[in-house]
Order: structure tokens, then sequence, then C-alpha cells
């Protein structure tokens, strides 16, 4: 126990006095341990922190946000909508004028695009007739002067070269239609009838068609230059007779009467056999014969293979007219 207690410091003896120091790195490990056991203390202490219940009932002021500006309307005699409450008369007036004035010119197109349309219509029907033909489009062949001879013909066919031409017209003969071959610029045309005017050619195209047939209708104008004052005259003639024999056998085909001065077309074919005509002429007053003679015997027989055969001879007529005097 002695070296125990002296092991706490160093006694010192002043003066006959004892004095005991206390070992100084003892102390210090002391104070060290001391200080650790606080902190481990303090460590294992914690504080708790309750909420404040004295903040419940506070109230928290928000800053209310600037207040948006309202766009201008823009109007008619206004700029605001404040002073267009001033005024809701005078809007309202404005609303009406404007109204009356934008409806006005909506009316007035509408009226001048019915009358555009009116005026297009009614040039269609002028120009393509579908009724009764007109009498002086019945007669339109025999009126045009000088060698033009204006026809109205049912096309079976166009075509690039004469052969693709030929195939098809052996094939329309077969079947008992009249069919020639017609160069027209750089195309070969087939036809087969011809008529008095285009409404009179489609009706004659659609009993073609019955033949089993293609068949469309088409307005031609043939060109010939005669030699003489004599030839024009003569030209003029047989134009006139080729427009009634076509007329007389394309209605009878039709089931219908033709409107033919009968004694005029015998007054000009007599004139024509009687006088002195070219070869040329000749070839084609035949086939104005022929033509005739065939119309002749349909009103003996009722067979409308005669009618046919009247509207070949013509088609050939047409072709010699083309051919010889062009």
């Amino acid at each position: 126990m002695g070296k125990s207690e002296k092991s706490k410091g160093v006694t010192i003896k002043i003066n006959g006095e004892e004095k005991v120091f206390a070992d100084k790195n003892k102390i210090e490990s002391q104070e060290a341990a001391s200080e650790e056991q606080e902190q481990d203390h303090r460590d294992e202490s914690f504080e708790w922190i309750l909420p404040d219940d004295s903040n419940e009932n506070k109230i928290v002021l928000v800053p209310t946000p600037p207040k948006k500006k309202m766009p201008k309307l823009i109007g008619f005699g206004t700029s605001s909508l404040k002073s267009s409450n001033k005024g809701p008369i005078r809007t309202f007036l404005i609303a009406i004028i404007c109204a009356v004035f934008f409806g006005s010119i909506l009316g007035l197109i509408a009226v001048k695009t019915i009358t555009r349309e009116k005026a297009a219509v009614s040039s269609i029907e002028t120009s393509i007739p579908t009724g009764q033909p007109v009498e002086e489009d019945k007669k339109a062949a025999s009126k045009v002067q000088g060698a033009q001879l204006k026809t109205f013909l049912v096309q079976g066919g166009v075509f690039s070269s004469e052969d693709a031409a030929r195939q098809i017209q052996k094939k329309v003969i077969e079947k008992q239609v009249p069919a020639e071959i017609f160069k027209l610029e750089d195309s070969y045309y087939l036809f087969l009838g011809s008529a008095e005017s285009l409404a009179a050619s489609k009706d004659l195209a659609l009993y073609l068609k019955s033949y089993d047939v293609d068949v469309y209708w088409k307005e031609i104008n043939f060109e010939a230059a005669g030699k003489s004052q004599a030839d024009e005259t003569t030209l003029d003639k047989m134009k006139m007779v080729y427009a009634s024999l076509a007329e007389i056998s394309a209605t009878k085909l039709r089931g219908k009467e033709a409107t033919v001065n009968d004694e005029t077309l015998k007054k000009n074919m007599d004139e024509l056999k009687a006088g002195k005509l070219s070869p040329e002429f000749s070839k084609m007053n035949d086939d104005l014969t022929a033509a005739a003679k065939s119309i002749s015997e349909f009103e003996t027989s009722k067979n409308e293979e005669k009618l046919l055969q009247a509207q070949g001879s013509l088609l050939d007529f047409l072709l010699n007219y083309q051919n010889i005097l062009s």
C-alpha cells in the first residue's frame, strides 16, 4: 500500500515541512480519462426537439400576383371594350351596314355566276343540237359556197397506219356495214355513214352500233378545187344532191321521214346527167346515181340493206371528191 501511495506523487521536505507534488503525467491522464467519460456521456444523451404548436394558427400572408392587362379589342368604330360599352347603338348600326354591304356583294357575284353558266349552256346547246335538227343545219352542206363540202359522218376509228385501218375495215364490211378509209393529215379515218346534221350522225351511229361496231360521230369539211366556173357550178349541184341523199338514207335507217324536196332533188340529178362532165365528175355522179337507186329499191322492198348500200355509195362519192379534186 505504501508503494501505491508513493506512486501518487513526489514528497519533498523543505524547512522541516513535507510537500507532496502529484505526478503531472498521471494527472493529465486522469483528466483525459475524465474528459472521455464526459464525452461518452454527452454522446449517449441527446436533446428531443418537439414542434412548436404555437405556429399552427399563424396566418401567412402571400403577396397577390399582379393583374394581367386585358387585350384591346379592335372593332368597327371602337378601340376597346370600354369604349364599345359607351356606344352599343353605334356598333349595332355599323354591324347592320356591314352585313348589308357584304350581302349585296355576294348576291351580285351569285347573279353573275348564274348568268354566265346559263350563257355557257345555251352556247353548247346551240353548237350541238340534241332534238330535231335545225333547218339551217340540215342544209349546211348544200349552202357552203365554193368547193368546200361540210359533212356529218359516223366514224369507226382513227389509225396511225393504213394497214391497221384496212384490218378493221375488213371486219366491219363482214358485218354488212359500209366502211371507207380517208386520210386526213397524218391519220387514217374509217367512216361508216353520213347524215344531215351532227345530231343525226349521232343517231345513225347508235343505229350502226347494233351491228357490233365501234362508232363515233364527227363533222368533217372536205376541200375540192374546180378548174372553171362551170366546174364550180357542177360541184354545187353535186353537194346539194349528196346532202339530200344522205338525209333520206340516214332518216329512213333511223325510222324517220326526211324533209327533202323530191322535185328539187330529181331536177338537180337530171341536170347532172344531161351535162357534159369530165371523167372525174362523171365518176362522182355515178356514185350519187347508185345511192339514189338503192334508196328507190328500199321503197319497194323495205330491205334496210339497200339503205346501207346507199350509205356506201355516198362514202364512195366523198372519197372521190377528196382524192380526185384535192
